[in-house]
């Protein structure tokens, strides 16, 4: 029997400017908006941290003419996906490639050589994909009874090997500081309980144990955070935002934005004290009997954060929590 589509929900997507492909695997938040404030030079370098299905690429591809596009993934799976989806791109090869595909962290793009200083812009869309979430092997979701794998790409320590050798106080520590969650220390006791008794190698191993632990009312919520926060521990992902902003800035252009989509305070609040802290203009002592003035490097674009519409959550439930911020290099 032939499986109905939501028409609906089509019909919304279409109004908003996202097409089904984009949906098919994942359903881009701020697509217009996000791109509309990065591209400012149609024949610039651009940066676009997180591929994922490819939906802020291809908006940017077609802003672009004489331009190029560097799009990075961690996971194997949205690099293959993209490779077909961008097939007639990156067939064009040598200097006609718009598009360079790379199966690595965003925290790759400070490296490469040939586009320093050349940048004109940076999109950073935060979080997990639709398909990620919704995959029955990745364990991101506590619905889903699968491995407790977690990790963005296919290298690096899994959410299993993270539960299973953890101390008690280190499991604490990762689900106040990532997640928030203010039963970290019951949750943290239980699976210590849990582990002399067996291998944690499962989402419903990890489900059980926070079940066992907080009150009914609560449960939904801190299963939410605490998952949310061994994949944020599993993937470092603040640590690669952080990095990754600091050393940017320092490669790209005079005019260069820098966009960035959060779904989480602790992200968010990283990009508005970068962004703060590199827009300020202040004097700093070098001696007792010298200042230098310290010149901002940024100027922030959006003054609050962009959040979505009522017309965008509807279509995509998932943005609910997004925060846009940008800002602009000024030398």
């Amino acid at each position: 029997m032939k499986k109905k589509q939501n028409t609906s929900k089509y019909k919304k997507l279409k109004k908003s400017g996202v097409r089904a492909l984009e949906y098919d695997y994942h359903l881009p938040v701020f697509l217009q908006k996000a791109v509309d404030y990065l591209v400012t030079d149609q024949r610039g370098i651009y940066l676009d941290g997180t591929l994922g299905g490819g939906g802020h690429s291809s908006e940017i591809l077609k802003r672009l003419d004489g331009g190029k596009l560097y799009a990075f993934d961690k996971d194997p799976d949205a690099i293959e996906h993209c490779k077909n989806k961008f097939a007639d791109e990156l067939n064009l090869g040598g200097e006609e490639a718009r598009l360079i595909l790379k199966n690595e962290s965003y925290i790759g793009a400070c490296s490469i050589e040939e586009i320093g200083g050349k940048i004109k812009g940076l999109l950073l869309d935060l979080g997990v994909s639709s398909r990620q979430i919704d995959s029955d092997t990745r364990g991101f979701s506590y619905r889903l009874n699968t491995s407790l794998d977690m990790r963005f790409g296919s290298y690096g320590q899994s959410a299993e090997a993270l539960i299973q050798a953890a101390s008690e106080a280190e499991l604490t520590k990762v689900f106040q500081v990532y997640g928030e969650e203010p039963f970290a220390k019951t949750i943290a006791r239980q699976i210590i309980l849990m582990r002399r008794a067996r291998h944690f190698k499962s989402t419903f191993d990890l489900r059980e144990a926070i079940e066992n632990a907080v009150p009914q009312k609560f449960l939904i919520k801190s299963l939410s955070r605490v998952f949310q926060a061994i994949r944020i521990a599993v993937n470092d992902e603040l640590g690669a935002l952080e990095q990754t902003l600091h050393e940017i800035i320092k490669i790209m252009a005079p005019g260069a934005r820098i966009v960035v989509i959060s779904y989480h305070s602790l992200e968010d609040r990283i990009v508005k004290t970068f962004f703060k802290e590199n827009s300020t203009y202040i004097k700093e002592h070098i001696t007792e009997n010298r200042l230098t003035n310290i010149v901002p490097k940024l100027k922030i674009i959006t003054k609050s954060p962009i959040i979505p519409n009522d017309e965008e959550m509807q279509c995509n439930p998932r943005s609910r929590s997004a925060k846009m911020r940008v800002a602009e290099i000024i030398y």
